[in-house]
């Protein structure tokens, strides 16, 4: 039995066996066995499929693609997949194992390291969920107090990590004399290694000196990568009065050679019993540490902890308000990039809609003026959301503007943009587009389309048509050197042309059922009920959405526009000067 690792993400390490014939993975949870997210993955990405003992690997036609080894799979192209074969899938990462997957134990050491290094240590997962009854021992009551009233007095207006650290070490100091190195060890809850928060060394005639960043080969500051390693993985407390003979400890030869003498050892764990780093305070004379002194750094160590993760969990809302702050200034930058207004064409209504799904999208509209009573209409819809797709669109405006204006055709247009993406040499994302350019005095739609979904043209008298579908090309970034063709339509009084992203159709009722797909086609319904000119057909369409969306948070940016002639407008001139 083969099976898929997850090589990356919040998901990283869960396995999933491939016991289908068949395995799809993609975005639909209807038509896949392994969904992921929507950013940039197909409806149906790719497949994994088995033909006796071997596995093969196949792109569905994916929009964004797959990779096997950063290697681009081509539709049509299978790839028979070896052990170890990474296969992408957006920003997602499967590794391929063929044989049944095993759960070992982790048998590397922590590495402590300091701040600024990155070394892997071994995953906490295999951390024990129960809290230790060492960290939860009874100490005596005026002792407990004395410890918790002087953690809490210093630490309950701290609300910063680099600050909280240094203050629990200086209490530790005061209630324990003895102790000639104490040590404060954090969990970085992104990375899940550890960082050396906080140290101090207490040197000759009582003097203490404070670090907070120190090398790592320093003597003073070196520590028993063994000794934190059992205490974090067991979630226990760890005492030793003579550890350079205590063969209790999990490596005594590397404590020997650290000249340590007494030593305490305790893990951070938060009352949920997630454990946020470890203190440990040390000697290298006569002077010991008792169970006493066990039961009181216990003690601080619960309340550290909860100091430490409110402290997190501040700055994490610091950081969260001044990503909120910056989205909300890009949503008003990007939102420059849009046309402001609608045009103002004698005898023609126009509708313009942006709704993105995050504070900035990946979706772009414009209209662009052109000589001779002609306009370019382009609606384009960059692959992912967010502030990457927010920045490409950014530089794709500009694009857009610059080719129609010099190609004066929606064809040509779309090629150039196509070689300007490749020249920009930005990977992983492409963009689909709808580009027209309406002549007002002939009455007709010039349109070329890469990759998108086709335009709607409601007729007077309430029949719809798909026009463009037979000339869609491939999605902008996808192929150099693509062509795309162009078709025309003409727009008599009273008919209405609809262009819209796949966040229109794509919208989702609370039962996850698609607004508009092959098997109910009520876009196309909705566009043929409404009545009116193109104001009216558009709000009837956004209306429709949120009613069937109704208690579903929307998950891809929606744009629409529609436009046409008004029933007073102009007749269309098919046998005026041809669209150039």
């Amino acid at each position: 039995m083969a099976f898929l690792k997850r090589a990356n993400g919040d998901s990283a390490g869960q396995i999933i066996e491939l016991k289908q014939e068949r395995t799809v993975i993609g975005r639909s949870p209807e038509q896949c066995h392994i969904v992921l997210g929507p950013n940039g993955v197909s409806r149906r990405h790719a497949e994994i499929y088995r033909k006796g003992d071997d596995y093969f690997v196949a792109d569905l036609k994916s929009r964004n693609m797959t990779k096997v080894n950063n290697v681009k799979l081509m539709p049509g192209a299978d790839r028979q997949l070896v052990a170890g074969d990474r296969i992408n899938i957006c920003d997602v990462e499967f590794v391929f194992h063929p044989l049944e997957p095993g759960d070992p134990e982790p048998d590397g050491e922590i590495v402590i390291v300091t701040e600024g290094e990155a070394f892997d240590i071994p995953p906490l997962h295999t951390l024990d969920a129960s809290r230790s009854s060492s960290v939860a021992s009874m100490v005596k009551p005026e002792v407990k107090l004395k410890a918790i009233l002087e953690i809490t007095r210093d630490l309950s207006t701290e609300l910063k990590i680099d600050q909280v650290a240094p203050r629990v070490l200086e209490s530790l100091a005061q209630l324990f004399p003895q102790a000639e190195r104490l040590f404060l060890v954090l969990i970085d809850p992104v990375t899940k290694r550890l960082v050396r928060k906080a140290t101090k060394v207490r040197q000759a005639r009582g003097r203490t000196n404070f670090h907070t960043s120190i090398p790592a080969d320093e003597a003073p500051m070196q520590m028993s990568r063994s000794l934190v390693n059992h205490v974090l993985g067991q979630k226990k407390a760890v005492l030793s009065q003579d550890a350079s003979t205590d063969k209790n400890l999990p490596t005594s030869a590397s404590i020997a050679d650290l000249k340590i003498r007494s030593v305490m050892c305790v893990p951070m764990v938060t009352p949920n019993g997630q454990p946020v780093g470890i203190i440990q305070l040390d000697t290298s004379d006569r002077k010991q540490f008792h169970q006493e002194d066990l039961d009181v750094l216990a003690a601080v160590a619960g309340q550290a902890a909860i100091a430490i993760q409110n402290a997190q969990l501040f700055e994490s809302l610091l950081e969260r308000e001044r990503v909120d702050r910056d989205l909300k200034l890009a949503e008003q930058v990007q939102k420059r990039f849009l046309p402001q207004d609608v045009p103002h064409i004698a005898g023609y209504e126009f509708f313009a809609h942006y709704e993105p799904a995050y504070e900035v999208g990946g979706d772009y509209y414009d209209f662009v003026p052109l000589v001779g009573d002609r306009l370019a209409v382009a609606l384009g819809d960059v692959s992912g959301k967010g502030v990457a797709a927010a920045l490409m669109m950014a530089k794709f405006s500009g694009d857009t503007r610059y080719c129609i204006l010099t190609e004066n055709a929606p064809g040509a247009a779309a090629a150039e943009l196509n070689a300007l993406l490749f020249s920009a040499g930005i990977e992983e994302k492409f963009i689909t587009l709808s580009l027209s350019v309406l002549d007002a005095r002939r009455g007709s739609l010039a349109m070329a389309s890469a990759g998108h979904l086709p335009i709607l043209v409601r007729r007077a008298d309430g029949t719809v048509e798909e026009v463009g579908e037979e000339i869609g090309g491939f999605p902008l970034g996808i192929i150099p050197g693509a062509e795309y063709k162009q078709a025309e339509v003409f727009l008599r009084p009273g008919d209405v042309a609809v262009v819209y992203s796949d966040g229109v159709t794509d919208s989702r009722s609370v039962d996850e059922e698609l607004y508009d797909c092959r098997d109910n086609r009520r876009l196309l319904r909705r566009v043929a009920e409404a009545g009116g000119g193109a104001e009216a057909v558009g709000k009837a369409i956004l209306q429709d959405i949120r009613e069937y969306s109704l208690g579903h948070v929307q998950a891809d940016d929606i744009t629409l526009i529609c436009f046409g002639p008004t029933l007073a407008g102009p007749e269309p001139h098919p046998e005026g000067p041809p669209t150039s």
